[in-house]
């Protein structure tokens, strides 16, 4: 067991690295969401096939979904995009949310298109991101327990939000003008 004065040194070289960090500028918010709840946190689900991308974090060791706490005057849709970049590397188009976690963080189904599904199940984040995440991994989440995951209570969300995802689409996911004219 880490006792009380390791975990000071480990979040401190933490806070230290973390304000020298050479990530570069996130992309600018992509969201086909609005949403405009007064949730504080906010995740991405990232469908590839019958697997959810993933983060490993390098503290707890365990999987958890990418994303965090939004910042001054950001939306929600856009505290899980810039999270997901920050994380992940991978830029995402969000979109509705699907439901929230008991520690009340909003999942976001999020849509990508550098083709995730074609990576090996486990592979590297980017290098401004291995301060906080040791890897990503792509899983089935029925083949997930409690025990695997960062947040224990988030696995019934998870599958929830993964379920109601439906299969990811093969092309970009449609532009308002494309499914008004679908509409009509």
């Amino acid at each position: 067991m880490i006792d009380v004065f390791r975990l000071s040194v480990i979040f401190a070289v933490l806070t230290i690295m973390g304000c020298s960090s050479d990530a570069p500028a996130p992309p600018m918010c992509r969201t086909a969401s609005d949403y405009s709840g007064n949730e504080e946190n906010a995740a991405c689900l990232i469908r590839a096939g019958d697997k959810l991308l993933l983060i490993r974090h390098r503290l707890s060791g365990k999987l958890d979904m990418p994303g965090g706490g939004k910042q001054d005057g950001e939306s929600l849709a856009c505290a899980a995009h810039r999270e997901t970049w920050e994380e992940t590397g991978v830029n995402v188009l969000v979109g509705e949310p699907l439901g929230r976690t008991p520690n009340g963080m909003l999942l976001f189904a999020c849509h990508e298109q550098a083709n995730v599904g074609a990576l090996p199940d486990t592979f590297n984040p980017p290098d401004w991101a291995d301060l906080e995440v040791i890897s990503l991994h792509q899983v089935n989440p029925f083949e997930l327990d409690h025990d695997d995951l960062r947040f224990a209570s988030d696995l019934i969300p998870l599958r929830d939000g993964f379920v109601a995802m439906g299969q990811p689409p093969t092309a970009s996911p449609p532009s308002a003008e494309q499914s008004e004219t679908k509409a009509l």
